[in-house]
């Protein structure tokens, strides 16, 4: 292919519709796209926080009354060993029958205080704990065992009160980690309490551990539980138990978010902590949900592995994207075969006529049979061709009575100059109506482009607008059934109180009101939708919508914020600041607001992309500004828009409202957008659009609109 032959491709006018038309299509198709990803993501975020706060509550729960049970074991039976003192043979059949009957304990010991039983001797202490499938016994205490020094005696009887101790190493007790719940015990001497010795309940780690690993989070989630200064009592990875806390792990493996999330659960906070960081036992980006227990203060924490709970969205994602780009390769496919269809008979009257206007006058003029303009073209054209034809002919005849004239030269030798004189004239004007119809016909074909170009636009936003309306209505629809619905169950929650219990009755009340909001907002920005879509309808049929009492204010408003969250939105590094100046005492005028909010939104957008890219050549030397003010004149409304970037130069500002005129690249405008403005403020509105601009420094419109029409 030719240089040349490129180049016409590229200015042809089938090229610039498959190419405007297609990128206009992808540019709505992407935005969807990504607003469809985002919502998706945010109510899988939404959904997985109710489940790990859900789960992570049964998990606490479990275990709290695990413990609960076993707390209130050496309580109960405190009551009966304390009536047994002295009794040595009946209390330890009342210990070795704790253990016995609780399968949840390990081990249960009465310890007694120093020289208790005789001045000789220093320990008397009995622990039952099992052994496999027995229960064994041994006295505790000796001087490689003073159990007087350890946690579990000492804590309480200083405190004066049941605790839980940090878990250990029971070396030379039971020779297992545990931990100790021990109850404190009292007799009276003399009207007061005096402290005799202690009754304990251990528990195995092992079997928390077994508790805690039930819990099944997809495919390598886990759960772990660290005891009130960190430590970790139970983990996935056995070697960290009582070997490091969430604390020394943090820092061996540099995770300052595990050590945030330590602190808080130390400090018996519970919570879902959106922070992702690698989890260091399978590598992947986690979410940690974590609550402590009540019974002893320690926390449970459980990791939720972002790939495998973003699974399904992720594979809605490139089921999205293969459905997308299918979907661009058919709608490419359609637009090449209408526009080729629509500029087939255009492109072969093109190369005709440029055969005509290198002379050939007799060149075949493609048939067209469509009563179009196209149609219409191509019979001025075969009529310009037959009147041309028959110039030539008439010129021919004159050419021969010339010759019959020159050889009777000599009779009409006095008259010949004259007649020549004469039919030169005669010849002069055909030629001049020839060249005027040439130029008519140049004009009409700049016009017919023109019009095939709006023509075009018009169908395929009117054809956008109908497939989006349809899904609209439905949301719109079934958004306010939702409501409706909503509300009869509120309204029946009332009665559900009495089987639910208040506090889960006013928890379904809550998330219902919750549903009852998000469905009325979805309604309400569908409704709002529809309204764009209804103003779009109307401009591809060259009608315009209801007038209505308007707030000039706050229309102008939200479009500002609305080009500023677009523009944020194509490119996130852009900022501006936004100086509004609004006439509080300007009430409200009776409008197009849909036209309306069209002529903002464009003059805004061109705003801050003329600020923008300035921004980019100046960087820091430069901040861009964007100026709003509206002013009550009475009869009149004056709305001025000012920015102060790249501004215009005076042969753009004669052609800036001009229809396909544009000064942005190739791809990135149409120059329709201040063509419709200006027809939307002067014709619809009988309004006035002024612009005044100095190149370099900044751009100003200025629009005023009356109140009455």
């Amino acid at each position: 292919m030719t240089q040349k032959k490129q180049k016409n491709i590229r200015h042809s006018l089938a090229f610039k519709m498959i190419l405007l038309i297609f990128l206009s299509i992808a540019t709505i198709m992407v935005l969807i796209f990504i607003y469809n990803y985002k919502v998706t993501k945010t109510i899988v975020v939404k959904n997985l926080r109710s489940i790990a706060t859900e789960m992570t509550g049964n998990a606490v729960l479990k275990i709290d009354k695990v413990l609960s049970n076993i707390q209130a074991i050496p309580r109960n039976y405190s009551t009966l060993i304390l009536s047994e003192l002295g009794n040595e043979e009946k209390m330890k059949y009342l210990l070795k029958q704790m253990v016995e009957s609780n399968n949840d304990i390990y081990g249960a010991a009465l310890a007694f205080e120093p020289w208790y039983k005789s001045p000789k001797e220093k320990y008397y202490s009995f622990y039952y704990y099992r052994n496999r499938h027995q229960v064994k016994f041994m006295n505790l205490g000796s001087d490689t065992y003073n159990y007087f020094t350890m946690d579990w005696f000492q804590i309480p009887r200083e405190l004066g009160k049941a605790q839980w101790c940090e878990p250990y190493y029971d070396e030379g007790g039971g020779n297992v980690l545990m931990s100790t719940y021990s109850v404190p015990l009292y007799t009276l001497e003399g009207g007061r309490k005096k402290f005799i010795g202690i009754l304990t309940v251990d528990v195995s780690l092992q079997y928390l551990q077994r508790i805690v690993n039930a819990i099944k989070v997809y495919e390598t989630g886990y759960g772990y539980m660290i005891s009130r200064i960190g430590t970790v009592v139970t983990h996935k990875r056995k070697e960290e138990i009582m070997n490091e806390s969430i604390f020394s792990i943090a820092d061996n493996k540099d995770l300052p978010e595990l050590r945030e999330i330590g602190r808080k659960m130390i400090r018996g906070e519970k919570g879902f902590a959106e922070i992702p960081y690698k989890n260091y036992v399978t590598g992947k980006e986690s979410w940690v949900s974590y609550a402590a227990v009540p019974s002893n203060g320690w926390s449970v924490a459980i990791i939720f592995p972002v790939d495998e709970f973003m699974a399904d969205a992720n594979k809605l994602y490139r089921n999205l994207i293969e459905l997308a780009a299918s979907g661009l390769i058919v709608i490419f496919i359609v637009i090449f075969l209408i526009s080729r269809s629509i500029t087939g008979s255009l492109r072969r009257l093109t190369i005709a006529a440029e055969q005509f206007a290198e002379g050939d006058f007799n060149v075949a003029l493609p048939p067209i049979r469509s009563k179009d303009e196209i149609g219409r073209l191509n019979n001025a054209f075969i009529y310009m061709q037959e009147t041309l034809a028959k110039t030539i002919h008439d010129l021919q005849k004159t050419s021969d009575e010339l010759r019959v004239s020159h050889e009777q030269l000599e009779e009409y030798s006095r008259t010949l100059e004259q007649k020549v004189d004469e039919r030169t004239i005669e010849l002069k004007a055909k030629h001049q109506e020839l060249d005027a119809a040439f130029n008519r016909l140049k004009a009409a074909q700049a016009q017919l482009v023109q019009s095939e170009k709006m023509a075009s636009l018009g169908q395929l936003t009117a054809g956008i607008a109908h497939e989006i309306k349809n899904p609209l209505n439905f949301i719109n629809n079934f958004s306010e059934l939702s409501v409706e619905l909503v509300q009869e169950i509120l309204q029946e929650t009332d009665k559900l109180t009495s089987c639910l219990g208040e506090k889960e009755a006013d928890y379904l009340k809550g998330i219902l009101q919750d549903i009852e909001g998000n469905v009325k907002k979805i309604h309400d920005h569908g409704k709002r939708a529809d309204s764009i879509i209804r103003g779009m309808l109307l401009h591809s049929r060259g009608k315009s919508g209801e007038r209505m009492p308007t707030d000039i204010n706050a229309l102008l408003a939200e479009y500002v914020n609305l080009g500023y969250h677009g523009m944020r939105a194509t490119d996130s590094s852009f900022n501006i600041k936004i100086e509004s100046d609004y006439d509080q005492d300007l009430k409200e005028i009776n409008v197009i607001p849909q036209d309306l909010s069209r002529v903002f939104l464009n003059m805004i957008n061109n705003a801050f992309y003329s600020t923008h890219q300035k921004k980019k050549e100046f960087k820091d030397a430069y901040f861009p500004v964007l100026r709003v003010t509206t002013r009550d004149l009475e009869s009149k409304v004056e709305i001025r828009i000012w920015d102060n970037g790249k501004g215009m130069p005076k042969p753009v500002l004669e052609k800036v409202f001009n229809p396909f005129y544009t000064t942005k690249p190739a791809g990135s405008g149409t120059g329709l957008g201040l063509s419709i403005s200006f027809d939307i403020i002067v014709q619809e509105h009988q309004g006035q659009i002024q612009v005044d601009s100095k190149e370099g420094e900044f751009a100003e419109f200025v629009i005023t609109i009356p109140k009455t029409v």
